[in-house]
């Protein structure tokens, strides 16, 4: 792998899940986020994970966030988390009292909107990410679209609210995430926008590497954006790999952030993804004009060096970068 940084200027605004392949928080976390600064992209898809985190320390964020970055935000951290010990935990919980749960841990990004509105003078945050969990186990789609009515009555300070699809729960299949259809999730946003402006800030966004897990293809993840393109929900498309394969990430249709694979060196090791550059091209085609663009990736093995890790982040950058020119020009 590469063991120097050097400038990245996409032609395209592509932001970075950098947060899926850092190193643990010290000196070496310090020195990738100032790397990352160096790739080019315009912000951070950034996790909320549950309360006490470093990484909503006020002196971490000032210290990690380039101050003209903007940030998509993502709750899946705390899904995940709460789902150990909550199994009908979520928006989509029938049980209000979990389903409160759930909608005081988006309080934390709404809150972390608000704070970084309030100290730069504009809005940072540009989306918030949240999730249909439990899906059909002990979830519903009306108790879904309660929920997003209630965020949705908050103050965001201009942060969109989108649905990130995650696999859905498929009989006889083995689930990653588990959570609602997109067809159910359309539903839930469509509930909520027939009582609401059209200029309501609600939308969907759409996960590469998850729709593949779920339809166990490509294909079925250019359908999922299609789909939500279609209904002219889609807001935001990440482009996160997958594979049908065992890998250093895992077995195969794991939800751990493949990279593409590409012709670069530093794409070498995530040969087997599912997500290439015809693939990147495809969905971004289908996602069409204004869409936000972010590439997650992670590395292995996981303690590889910093600079190998922004080599990683490069190539797959680059991969996203020339298919999104590629989809714009043909």
């Amino acid at each position: 792998m590469a063991t120097a940084s050097t400038a990245l200027t996409p032609a395209t605004d592509l932001l970075l899940g950098a947060y899926a392949m850092a190193p643990a928080p010290g000196p070496d976390e310090d020195a990738f986020y100032a790397g990352v600064a160096d790739l080019g992209v315009v912000g951070l898809e950034l996790p909320v994970p549950l309360a006490g985190s470093p990484s909503l320390d006020p002196a971490w964020l000032d210290r990690t966030l380039r101050p003209t970055w903007s940030l998509l935000l993502t709750c899946i951290p705390s899904v995940m988390a709460r789902l150990g010990d909550h199994p009908g935990y979520g928006l989509a919980a029938t049980d209000d009292d979990v389903r409160g749960l759930a909608l005081a841990d988006v309080a934390r990004a709404r809150d972390l909107a608000i704070r970084l509105a309030d100290e730069h003078g504009r809005r940072r945050v540009v989306a918030i990410q949240v999730h249909s969990a439990p899906g059909p186990a002990g979830g519903s789609v009306d108790a879904m679209a309660r929920s997003l009515e209630q965020i949705l009555a908050w103050d965001l300070a201009g942060a969109e609210v989108l649905v990130e699809h995650c696999d859905a729960l498929v009989p006889g299949q083995p689930a990653a995430k588990g959570f609602w259809s997109l067809d159910d999730e359309l539903a839930a946003v469509r509930l909520v926008l027939g009582t609401h402006p059209a200029t309501a800030p609600l939308g969907l966004s759409i996960n590469w590497g998850r729709s593949a897990i779920e339809g166990r293809s490509a294909a079925a993840a250019t359908a999922h954006v299609r789909t939500a393109a279609a209904s002219g929900l889609l807001r935001a498309l990440v482009l996160s790999g997958a594979t049908d394969v065992e890998t250093a990430w895992g077995p195969a249709w794991g939800d751990a952030h493949i990279p593409p694979r590409g012709a670069d060196a530093a794409l070498a090791p995530s040969a087997p993804s599912l997500l290439g550059p015809q693939e990147t091209e495809a969905a971004v085609r289908a996602a069409g004009d204004g869409t936000l663009l972010a590439v997650k990736v992670s590395v292995r093995p996981r303690d590889i060096p910093v600079a190998d890790r922004l080599a990683v982040a490069r190539a797959a950058l680059a991969v996203a970068d020339e298919a999104a020119t590629a989809a714009r020009v043909s």
